[in-house]
């Protein structure tokens, strides 16, 4: 991309992969013409990746969340993860900040934390007691 770049705001609509504020975070990890990753600018843990659609249309927001979880069950198999957190926060009230499709990559180790709600934890006002 050889023009100047403006990032958007977080949560100022993006119409384009090219308006998304990751653009003025440097440089990819790794990056194609259908999807790019990049290091979670915010890690909840060391290694958060962010995989993010070129286009936001099912077809490439599908190829991503595809190559997410393809890459953290490569690091399971090496060992290098005991496993993974993936997900998407989708609108405002999910918690979405960056409104550009983004699937967010969160390497887990059986010792990082002793509280392993998962998903449910997600609201933390949720009927998740009976669970844990």
């Amino acid at each position: 991309m050889s023009q100047e770049f403006t990032p958007k705001k977080i949560r100022e609509p993006i119409d384009c992969y090219e308006e998304s504020t990751w653009l003025a975070n440097g440089t990819p990890v790794f990056e194609d013409s259908r999807y790019a990753i990049w290091e979670d600018r915010f890690p909840v843990t060391p290694g958060h990746l962010l995989f993010i659609p070129k286009r936001n249309d099912i077809s490439h927001i599908r190829l991503a969340y595809g190559e997410a979880y393809s890459y953290g069950e490569k690091k399971i198999e090496s060992g290098e993860w005991a496993g993974f957190n993936i997900g998407q926060n989708c609108g405002l009230a999910a918690g979405q900040t960056i409104l550009w499709p983004h699937i967010h990559v969160i390497p887990r180790h059986n010792d990082d934390n002793k509280d392993k709600g998962g998903i449910r934890r997600a609201v933390p006002d949720g009927d998740n007691k009976q669970y844990y």
